[in-house]
């Protein structure tokens, strides 16, 4: 399976890779670009796939990057053209990404000259080797609907007897868009308020269950911001549940592999929209 379906389409994945390295790194990134010309010692301008510039440790580094989205290995030819290139542009290394590999020769002739030799191609299982590639997750759902509720407020609270005295209006609260706060928190809707207090399940699933709340220090909250404490809160409510299974593929995450031709090692999974 391609990792891309063209060779323009595979070099701008090789630049956002080599983005995201930096990134990682925490390197001084400078500039990654696709398809640009740099003009070397000799005055002549050569393409260059993925120009990627970096400063580290007070130096600047510029790696040329050459992309083969070949469906066959690149030759030892290849090769020697990047090395041309790393020789007429000043401070600079070379680095061929592939899809598939590299012919004889090729890598010999790379290690030689400290050249990379990468593979940037679509995930498999072994890339996992040992580490945690499915996790599957069993989810349980548990929620309360509330049928019915009855407020009742703290007379003895002077500031809320106050209030109600002036407008008993306030008193007739009876929609769950009322708004509550209990000490300490932010205001919320009430049914949000209600699964605070009340644990779903507590009384069995399917039935409908009753519970009385005597709240220490929560709050109805008015439209014009007045606040009453209640004093009781009776609520009817059903609770239901159901499970859910999960399973997370990493393999379904990950777009492409960064690997290096020469060890084997995997040295970077670029994630799925990143």
């Amino acid at each position: 399976m391609k990792v891309s379906e063209t060779s323009a389409d595979y070099e701008k994945l090789a630049q956002k890779i080599y983005g995201e390295i930096l990134a990682l790194q925490g390197v001084e990134n400078i500039d990654v670009r696709h398809n640009v010309k740099i003009k070397g010692k000799s005055g002549v301008k050569h393409q260059i796939d993925v120009f990627w510039e970096y400063k580290y440790a007070g130096i600047v580094h510029r790696v040329l990057i050459e992309c083969k989205h070949y469906g066959h290995a690149v030759s030892l030819l290849h090769v020697r053209n990047l090395h041309g290139l790393t020789t007429d542009i000043p401070n600079s290394t070379g680095i061929i990404v592939t899809t598939i590999g590299f012919q004889s020769g090729a890598k010999e002739y790379a290690d030689f000259y400290e050249m990379g030799l990468k593979l940037i191609r679509k995930p498999r299982g072994e890339d996992w080797g040992g580490c945690i590639q499915v996790v599957n997750i069993q989810m349980k759902f548990l929620r309360n609907h509330y049928l019915d509720f009855k407020l009742e407020f703290d007379g003895k609270d002077e500031k809320t007897r106050e209030i109600a005295e002036k407008d008993p209006s306030v008193l007739s609260a009876n929609s769950t868009e009322i708004v509550v706060r209990d000490e300490g928190y932010e205001s919320c809707a009430f049914n949000l308020w209600l699964d605070r207090h009340v644990s779903a399940g507590s009384d069995g699933f399917g039935v409908e269950s009753q519970q009385t709340l005597i709240p220490e220090n929560s709050y109805l909250v008015t439209p014009d911001n007045r606040e009453l404490k209640l004093g009781r809160v009776m609520v009817t409510y059903m609770s239901t549940q159901f499970d859910q299974d999960l399973e997370i593929d990493a393999m379904n995450l990950v777009e492409a592999v960064l690997q290096d031709f020469s060890s084997g090692e995997i040295e970077h999974m670029h994630h799925k929209n990143a």
